[in-house]
């Protein structure tokens, strides 16, 4: 700024005062400084806008994530809010760290961010109330129990769940196994590992299908662990359904055991990779689009800042099932458990 005010041959205040309009300048003067800002073809260095309008022009992401490892649909999210940013000249702010309220109310308190974007939301989440309280601008990927308000944007996961079990009940598969989030997410009151379970329990028996319900970090190792002691302990289990990446691990287990898929044993992804037609046997799941689901929660958060949300936008995706080579009708031999594995999966429960 300095460099335009001597060009424009006045006092570095003026110059202050015409960028941020925070005081009144006059004609002339301002005609002089807009001149040298052509001249010098000066672009506000973001930190500087910032102390001139009071925003930071910052959006923050909070996606709370185990060791701060992201599965790669979680990186496409923050690809789709990133894209949004950048179109909409604002900077994201990305935090992998468990975030208690009161700090990321912070955050926006000390003109760090100008609003927030939550992930992994829970059925009461205490950073939800915290930031509605304060009146801060948020928009949610995920629900939570009390959506008044509230602008955000998820999968149907219940519908997900229900449109899998229709589908391997038409296969014949009588005995199906989910692969729900980690038992601490569970515990927490993840939104998603609620509804799954909930879905999954009364659906399945609607549907002559006896349910399993097997909770699991998307890890691979730990997936391959739980998939083996499924495989041993429940010979009659002749699909799974995933809620994520636990599929890697399943996948694993099942080569293991000498299970071939979908002859002998049947595998379906709620959120279904967008390489999932790609794998080897392709993936039948359901398609979440993540991009497009972080640009929209960022273009939401961003209509509230700039003044063009004129009320919440909610916006529920459909479950629709990609029929792909995973899935196939039932078995009709039982399975019998193994020599094999029965040492994999006594050598992976002592671990």
């Amino acid at each position: 700024m300095a460099q335009i005010a001597e060009r424009a041959g006045v006092a570095l205040s003026t110059v202050s005062y015409v960028l941020s309009g925070k005081r009144s300048v006059s004609q002339q003067m301002r005609e002089r400084v807009l001149a040298a800002i052509e001249e010098l073809d000066y672009r506000p260095h973001g930190a500087a806008r910032a102390l001139a309008s009071g925003a930071s022009h910052t959006i923050a992401l909070f996606l709370p994530s185990p060791q701060w490892h992201l599965v790669p649909i979680q990186q496409t999210f923050i690809a789709g809010a990133t894209q949004a940013t950048s179109a909409s000249d604002y900077a994201l702010l990305l935090s992998t760290a468990a975030t208690d309220p009161e700090a990321i109310t912070q955050l926006v308190a000390q003109g760090r961010a100008d609003g927030v974007i939550l992930m992994e939301t829970l059925h009461d989440d205490p950073r939800v109330e915290r930031l509605r309280s304060a009146g801060y601008p948020f928009s949610l990927i995920g629900r939570t129990n009390d959506l008044t308000g509230i602008s955000f944007v998820d999968m149907d996961f219940g519908g997900a769940i229900e449109t899998s079990l229709a589908q391997l009940a038409r296969l014949g598969h009588t005995c199906v196994a989910l692969f729900n989030f980690a038992p601490e997410l569970l515990t927490a009151g993840y939104t998603a590992a609620l509804i799954a379970r909930d879905v999954f329990e009364t659906r399945a028996p609607e549907l002559g299908i006896r349910p399993i319900h097997v909770t699991s970090s998307q890890a691979p190792r730990d997936a391959f662990a739980a998939a083996s002691r499924l495989l041993s302990s429940e010979p009659e289990c002749t699909a799974a359904i995933t809620t994520g990446w636990q599929f890697t691990g399943l996948l694993g287990a099942l080569r293991a055991a000498d299970l071939r898929v979908p002859d002998e044993f049947s595998v379906v992804s709620v959120i279904a990779a967008e390489f999932a037609e790609m794998l080897t046997p392709a993936l039948t799941g359901v398609d979440w689009p993540a991009f497009e689901a972080g640009r929209l929660a960022a273009e939401m958060l961003i209509d509230k800042l700039t003044g063009k949300e004129t009320a919440p936008r909610q916006h529920l995706v459909a479950a629709e099932l990609v029929v792909r080579e995973s899935t196939g009708p039932a078995p009709r031999a039982k399975r019998s458990t193994t020599k094999r594995q029965r040492r994999r999966a006594a050598f992976l429960g002592a671990r």
